[in-house]
C-alpha cells in the first residue's frame, strides 16, 4: 500500500471513530478568516498557555485570506475542540502544525487530512516540526503527534531542537524537524579535523540526519585555517538565527550576547563546506551543540549543520520519544543531542 493509500484508510478508519456531536470543518467550507484565527487562538491558549501566534493575529488572519495557513477544525456544540493547519514556508514547503486536540483521536484525523491535501496536490516537501516533549507542568506529552507524523504520514526527522516555548511557567521544549523527502544530491561534509569535534557531530547531527540522503553521506577531515568569518543576524523570533558573513565584522561572542538578549534559543546554520571549517569549531568552542541538518542544501551544494545554544538558567521540558517512530540509530542520536544541551544547561 503505497503512502496516500495509507493515509486515506487511517482517515476513513478515525472519521468512523468521531462522535455524531462534533463536526469537521475543512478549508472548503469557507469560514471567515477573522473565526478561523480566533478559534485557533483559542486552542493554542487553551492547550499551551502561551504561543507565539497568539500575539499575532492580524498576520493570521492575512495568512489565512491568502492561503498561506489552510487549517482544519473541529467543532462541537458551535466551539472549536480541535485544529490542524497546513502553513506555507520560504522554501516551497507546506508545514503540517498548529496541532490542538482537546477530544481523543481528533486532532489526529485533522493532521491527516490537512497532509493528505498537500500531498495529493503538491510535488513540493510536507514538513513538520514534531513537538516531542513529555507531560510537563499540565501541558500533554507529544506522543500522539509523534506517531502520527513519524509513523503514519512517514516524515524523515533530521534535527533536534528545543526552539519554541509554551506554558506557565514558560518553558522551552524539544522538536524534532522532519520531512516527508529525502536530500538527493549532496558534496561532502566538510568537519574538522579535531577528533573529538568530529566524533560529535558523527554521533549527534550526521547520526540523526543519516536517513534523510538517498545516499550515504561522504565526509572529509579539513583543517581549521581558513578564512575569518564574521557573523549576521537574520532572526530573533520566536528564536534567534545567526549566518556566517565575509561582510560583517561581528564576531560570534558578541552576536550571542545580542541573541540571548533576544531568545532563550539561538540556532547558527553552517554549510559543511571546508571554507567553514573554523566557523563550526568556533561554535563548538562556544557550547553550540550539533543538532542536526537543514532540510535544503547550502548553496554550494553541502549540507548544513545546524548548531545550537539555550541560554543559561533556560527551563527545558523533558522530552518522551516513542520508541516506535524513529529507528534504533535515530533514537540514540536524539538522546545523545537531548543530553547535550541539558548538559551544556548546567556547565555555562
Amino acid at each position: 500500500m503505497d503512502r496516500l493509500a495509507f493515509i486515506d484508510n487511517k482517515i476513513n478508519q478515525k472519521i468512523a471513530r468521531v462522535p455524531d456531536n462534533i463536526s469537521i470543518v475543512t478549508p472548503g467550507d469557507m469560514i471567515p478568516a477573522q473565526i478561523q484565527a480566533d478559534w485557533l487562538i483559542l486552542l493554542l491558549c487553551r492547550m499551551y498557555t502561551e504561543h507565539g501566534i497568539t500575539k499575532r493575529r492580524d498576520q493570521l488572519i492575512k495568512d489565512i485570506e491568502h492561503q498561506d495557513c489552510k487549517t482544519w477544525f473541529a467543532v462541537k456544540e458551535g466551539k472549536p475542540v480541535a485544529s490542524a493547519a497546513l502553513v506555507a514556508q520560504t522554501d516551497g514547503s507546506r508545514e503540517i502544525g498548529r496541532a490542538v486536540s482537546l477530544e481523543n483521536g481528533v486532532g489526529g484525523l485533522l493532521m491527516m487530512m490537512a497532509a493528505k491535501e498537500h500531498l495529493s496536490t503538491s510535488a513540493s516537501p510536507l514538513v513538520a516540526e514534531v513537538r516531542v516533549a513529555d507531560e510537563y507542568l499540565g501541558v500533554p506529552s507529544g506522543e500522539a503527534t509523534e506517531t502520527i507524523c513519524l509513523k503514519h504520514l512517514g516524515l524523515t526527522p533530521h534535527a533536534l531542537v528545543p526552539a519554541f516555548n509554551h506554558g506557565s511557567p514558560v518553558r522551552q521544549e524539544q522538536f524534532l524537524f522532519s520531512s516527508s523527502q529525502p536530500l538527493t544530491v549532496a558534496e561532502t561534509v566538510a568537519l574538522p579535523e579535531d577528533r573529538h569535534s568530529s566524533n560529535l557531530i558523527r554521533s549527534t547531527a550526521i547520526a540523526l540526519a543519516e536517513n534523510r540522503f538517498h545516499k550515504k553521506i561522504r565526509v572529509e577531515a579539513c583543517s581549521n585555517h581558513r578564512e575569518s568569518l564574521g557573523w549576521d543576524v537574520v532572526m530573533t523570533s520566536p528564536f534567534s538565527v545567526a549566518l556566517p558573513s565575509k561582510k560583517s565584522s561581528a564576531n560570534l561572542e558578541k552576536i550571542l550576547d545580542f541573541t540571548e538578549s533576544q531568545s532563550a534559543f539561538t540556532l547558527l546554520p553552517i554549510e559543511a563546506r571546508p571554507e567553514a571549517v573554523g566557523a563550526i569549531t568556533e561554535c563548538l568552542n562556544q557550547g553550540f551543540v550539533p543538532c542536526g541538518v537543514d532540510r535544503n542544501l547550502g548553496e554550494h551544494g553541502h549540507p548544513v549543520i545546524l548548531l545550537g545554544k539555550l541560554r543559561a538558567n533556560t527551563l527545558l521540558a523533558p522530552i518522551k520519544i516513542n520508541k516506535d517512530v524513529v529507528t534504533p540509530e535515530e533514537a540514540l542520536a536524539i538522546a545523545i543531542i537531548d543530553q547535550a544541551f541539558r548538559q551544556k544547561l548546567r556547565v555555562w
